[in-house]
């Protein structure tokens, strides 16, 4: 079995050391004369551990002997190290793991007198979020701070945030514009549909 030392691999081993199966990087290949002289006891470090008798590990040992050790890290908690003999895989280890991230979106928003304003924004974000990534949690609002204000300072606020809406021009503007002319076509044909009925 080759396993390439910095690899990360997704390791299932035999029924006895099952509970170690994870995601794990290779740190070292070694054999068991070298464990022996960096002074590690793998009976204390695997078998014991894991309710495997002295007896086992002495049956064991000519395999381990002939074989080759792994010194495995797990990527979630570099602190967490095992020394695993090759004949204690279940399987050949699973090299096709990469890190995927689970992500989050927050905007800051700014300053607003009542959250509520934000209910329309936050349906508009859940349904783009679903209709591109397929997930359907609920957006969250929330408060980075609260400032208090005079109401004319917030006037002044609120009506440069105001003005930029003006300027802006984008896919979202574009399909409002579309809605409203929908919406003026709907009414058009429902005054002729009427106006043919009366005919």
């Amino acid at each position: 079995m080759i396993l390439f030392v910095n690899h990360v691999y997704s390791f299932k081993f035999k029924s006895a050391i099952s509970t170690l199966d994870g995601i794990y990087r290779v740190s070292s290949i070694i054999s068991y004369p070298e464990m022996l002289k960096l002074g590690l006891d793998l009976f204390a470090l695997i078998y014991k551990p894991n309710g495997l008798s002295e007896d086992t590990f002495n049956s064991e040992l000519d395999t381990i002997r002939s074989g080759k050790i792994a010194k495995l890290t797990s990527v979630v908690d570099e602190a967490v190290v095992y020394y695993i003999p090759e004949h204690l895989f279940a399987s050949v280890p699973d090299g096709q793991v990469q890190k995927y991230l689970h992500l989050g979106l927050a905007v800051d928003l700014g300053t607003f007198d009542d959250a509520e304003k934000l209910s329309v924004i936050r349906h508009e974000v859940e349904q783009v979020i679903e209709a591109m990534l397929g997930t359907t949690q609920e957006a969250v609002v929330y408060t980075v701070e609260s400032n208090w204000m005079t109401k004319d300072e917030y006037t002044t606020i609120d009506n440069q945030r105001k003005a930029a809406i003006t300027r802006v021009s984008n896919h979202y503007t574009d399909k409002l514009d579309l809605i409203k002319q929908i919406d003026s076509l709907k009414t058009l044909i429902k005054y002729y549909e009427d106006t043919l009925k009366i005919l």
